[in-house]
């Protein structure tokens, strides 16, 4: 008998993704919810002709799951987001993400990362010292990162903007125990507030082996702070006056927002408890937490796209690459060639 596992773990990522329940897909696709449940636990195989109407119901070629050679492996996904934010919301991104995990390497080809993880537990380690690892083993010594996304695309992972605002999450990232770390970052998210969501899922696939409490988060967030903006060049170049006129020109330089520079400051020492709040209150009664000034240019990823490029002056049609990523050629265009490119 043919292995099922990559059958059943393929529809059911697929069937998240979309957003679908068991009984949803059965109403729409006319196969039970009862089959369906004994297929993706591996116990019942379907007939081709019932394979083609689930197929055509989850908007996929046919062929995905008859070629499927591997079971879609449980990845290590974290998220920021926002504390409402649905479950079931968090469960059709991560299957989006483990969907795109598969994607990258049918695109790009298998590929480890130069990136490593790193032992924070028993705090002999800070997230501080993990950045300035991380930094360390991608040779950025201490300069601003002028290009962040290529910077990481260039280590290995992929990055892609996608329609997050809906379901409250600026981003998610996982990583497979074997495989390249994956980060999807929402569309909606401005420019600053993309950089810092990007390195705060590095921290987090760099330090933690699953999503968590606060705890997590807040190293994550000093993770972010220190991989942008290291603290030992912020206390060179912190200005004897910090006015907003002073500040804009670090924000220019380092490409984070004024929120999180005057938060490495506070962190820092460079400014008191009262300065803090008296900038938090400023920032956010005068709306400047929500539209900078002096914006910076919303970085775009391009490892994927020029991957397909590549492919498409090879010879290789759209049909062929997305069969491979187990899509119908328009999907795959929009994903990868049109709203995300």
């Amino acid at each position: 008998m043919a292995n099922l596992s990559p059958r059943a773990s393929l529809l059911e990522t697929v069937r998240l993704s979309r957003g679908l329940t068991q009984a949803a897909l059965a109403e729409v696709s006319g196969v039970s919810q009862g089959t369906l449940s004994k297929v993706e636990s591996g116990l019942l195989d379907l007939d081709p002709e019932r394979w083609a109407a689930v197929a055509d119901a989850l908007g996929v070629p046919v062929e995905a799951f008859f070629e499927a050679r591997a079971a879609i492996v449980p990845a290590r996904v974290f998220h920021r987001k926002k504390k409402s934010t649905p479950k079931g919301a968090l469960t059709k991104i991560g299957a989006d993400a483990a969907l795109m995990q598969q994607r990258a390497d049918a695109i790009l080809g298998h590929a480890r990362s130069e990136l490593r993880r790193h032992d924070l537990e028993d705090g002999f380690v800070t997230p501080q010292e993990v950045a300035q690892d991380v930094r360390s083993e991608l040779r950025l010594g201490q300069d601003p990162i002028s290009d962040l996304i290529g910077t990481v695309e260039a280590a290995g992972v992929t990055v892609l903007r996608w329609p997050l605002e809906s379901v409250q999450v600026d981003a998610i990232a996982t990583w497979p125990a074997e495989g390249r770390p994956v980060v999807l970052v929402g569309e909606h998210v401005p420019a600053e507030r993309q950089r810092f969501t990007i390195a705060h899922e590095l921290g987090h696939a760099v330090m933690h082996n699953d999503a968590g409490g606060d705890e997590q988060e807040r190293q994550a967030d000093a993770f972010a702070g220190e991989f942008l903006l290291p603290g030992r060049k912020l206390r060179v170049e912190w200005p004897s006056d910090p006015n907003l006129e002073a500040l804009l020109p670090l924000k220019r330089r380092w490409k984070i927002s004024l929120a999180a520079l005057i938060r490495r400051a506070h962190d820092e020492a460079l400014i008191d408890d009262r300065t803090y709040r008296e900038w938090s209150i400023r920032l956010s009664t005068s709306g400047m937490h929500r539209r900078e000034p002096d914006p910076i240019p919303t970085e775009q990823p391009r490892a994927l796209t020029k991957s397909i490029a590549a492919a498409l002056d090879g010879g290789t049609t759209i049909d062929q690459l997305a069969r491979k990523a187990h899509m119908l050629p328009q999907e795959f265009s929009s994903t990868f060639m049109e709203e995300h490119a």
